[in-house]
């Protein structure tokens, strides 16, 4: 697949993965809500799809053997909002406050893919 092929798909992922988080977020609490085990599975789906397609991109910029240090950070920063969900299920009342942390570990990520700065 060609590099612009990743990144839709990549993107999509990460669109999918906080429009999941956000229903989580706005459920936290009631664990019977509609709408919770669809953006459960959605969250899943969209993890996997964003490390598919983000090693997709690193072989198309050309890194096949040594995974740069920028790339091991976004992973890092994919995997906390993908364990974020235990919190939101253990502790609702923290939810305010991880929905505002939400979009600063994105645009952590976001920072890391455009600069590549290590």
């Amino acid at each position: 697949m060609s590099y612009e092929a990743y990144n839709i798909i990549h993107v999509i992922g990460v669109i999918v993965l906080f429009s999941a988080l956000g229903v989580m977020v706005a459920t936290a609490g009631s664990p019977r809500a509609p709408l919770r085990r669809a953006a459960s599975i959605a969250h899943g789906v969209a993890l996997a799809v964003i490390f598919v397609a983000g090693f997709g991109l690193l072989a198309r910029l050309g890194h096949f053997g040594a995974i740069p240090t920028w790339a091991y950070l976004k992973m890092v920063l994919w995997a906390v909002l993908g364990l974020i969900v235990w919190p939101l299920k253990r502790r609702p009342e923290w939810a305010p406050g991880l929905w505002a942390l939400m979009p600063v570990i994105g645009g952590l990520a976001i920072w890391l893919a455009v600069a590549q700065p290590f």
